[in-house]
């Protein structure tokens, strides 16, 4: 996670993976690994023909296409429909649970309209399919400087939990580590990026 869309680099990836697994090397367990993906549907179904059982983690992010799009432009390409369809596939073959991850942003996709659409989402009633063996890992938006983006509210982070567990969801908040240090996911990056903007700014 963190290093880059692994399924965008599909063969070397896997060959890491292997090297990673492989008893005489660092001989890690293949149930122990989790790749992260932003939804590359052709790399999930390549994933469910592996003979290793690495996990599966999804940022998914939004509970609708619109959204989705703005927030993450690769669901131009493989939409929800899609991509949930790989995910089912997925599932069924290998048997284990996926993992979604949803960054929670104030005002942007985290109402209860949006816990309620999601949770319909994965549920799937209305096409008669079973809901899909998931967990749901809810990230509070780490602030970063410069960024139109706000961190959602304690209370709207456990309402929107409260919904997904309502409609039988596993459901679970991320524990933050570095936040008070400007140390937690994304704000090393941005705030230097932001910075260099603001010096190159002050030279105009």
């Amino acid at each position: 996670m963190g290093m880059g869309e692994p399924f965008a680099n599909y063969d070397r990836w896997w060959r890491a993976v292997e090297r990673l697994n492989d008893s005489n090397g660092f001989h890690f367990g293949a149930r122990r690994m989790t790749v992260s993906t932003v939804g590359l549907v052709p790399g999930i179904r390549r994933l469910a023909q592996e003979p290793l059982p690495i996990n599966l983690a999804i940022s998914l992010h939004a509970p609708y296409d619109r959204l989705r799009s703005e927030l993450m432009p690769i669901n131009q390409h493989y939409p929800l429909a899609e991509l949930l369809a790989a995910t089912r596939d997925y599932i069924e073959h290998t048997n284990r649970r996926v993992s979604f991850e949803y960054v929670l942003m104030q005002g942007q996709n985290d109402s209860l309209k949006d816990a309620t659409m999601l949770a319909e989402l994965l549920r799937q009633r209305e096409k008669g399919q079973r809901p899909l063996l998931c967990h749901v890992n809810l990230i509070p938006w780490n602030p970063v400087p410069g960024t139109p983006l706000d961190r959602s509210e304690q209370k709207r982070v456990l309402t929107f939990q409260r919904v997904l567990l309502k409609y039988g969801i596993a459901c679970t908040i991320r524990i933050e580590r570095g936040n008070e240090i400007a140390a937690a996911c994304g704000q090393l990056a941005g705030e230097q990026q932001y910075l260099v903007r603001r010096v190159g700014q002050s030279y105009q």
